[in-house]
């Protein structure tokens, strides 16, 4: 294989999970005075860290945007979280990979805690050795951070041996930041040409292809 250590985003690349971020993005954006009646507008919201998204969106100040995640982080404890659904062929797609022989990880800028109790609940927890993710602090946010830590935590060395699968820019660029090659995946959020220009490695656009492509190399 080409590859031994595949790190994989969560949110919008193994599970879908637009319903509650959008809402819990609106229901925090309202407490400062923004309304959004159109929810598909906050796609973007998926994928990045929140506090980016709150200033870089919608230039909220870093105080506010600290807020912001408060507040989002509310809701989505209450019901955001159970908004969400594995996308079809995930499942499948990981029973391969592991009887391959790949050791697979969750790199997520969510909340760690979120992430792992998401994942278990959906019932495709079982499949990763370390689900790693955003701390409460923020001391680990970004999704360069995201991977270091899981770089660390997966006990991997050899750089050239991992491969960073994602849906949005992020994962692209956090990828090349720490040196892996990446996968971009058009699963829906990322703006056309997106995965392009960020440098991924390989892009792809379905679970299905992404499957064949991993399983080939």
């Amino acid at each position: 294989m080409k590859y031994d250590f595949l790190l994989f985003d969560m949110d919008g690349m193994l599970v879908d999970t637009r319903e509650g971020i959008l809402k819990c993005a609106a229901h925090a954006l309202s407490a400062f005075g923004i309304e959004v009646e159109d929810l598909s507008s906050l796609t973007k919201f998926v994928g990045p860290p929140l506090s980016y998204s709150f200033t870089e969106f919608y230039g909220l100040s870093p105080e506010d945007a600290k807020k912001a995640v408060g507040i989002y982080r509310e809701r989505y404890s209450a019901k955001g979280q159970y908004e969400c659904y594995v996308f079809d062929g995930v499942p499948e797609m990981l029973q391969a990979l592991l009887a391959k022989g790949y050791r697979l990880c969750i790199a997520t800028s969510k909340l760690e805690s979120y992430a792992k109790s998401m994942l278990d609940r959906l019932g495709i927890g079982c499949y990763f050795e370390q689900v790693i993710g955003a701390t409460p602090d923020e001391a680990i946010s970004t999704k360069d951070q995201v991977i270091e830590a899981s770089l660390a935590r997966m006990g991997i060395s050899d750089r050239q041996r991992a491969l960073m699968i994602g849906d949005r820019k992020h994962d692209v660029l956090g990828a090349v930041k720490c040196g892996l090659d990446s996968f971009g995946v058009y699963m829906g959020c990322a703006e056309a040409g997106e995965h392009e220009a960020a440098g991924a490695t390989y892009i792809t656009d379905s679970i299905q292809s992404l499957k064949d492509a991993l399983l080939a190399f």
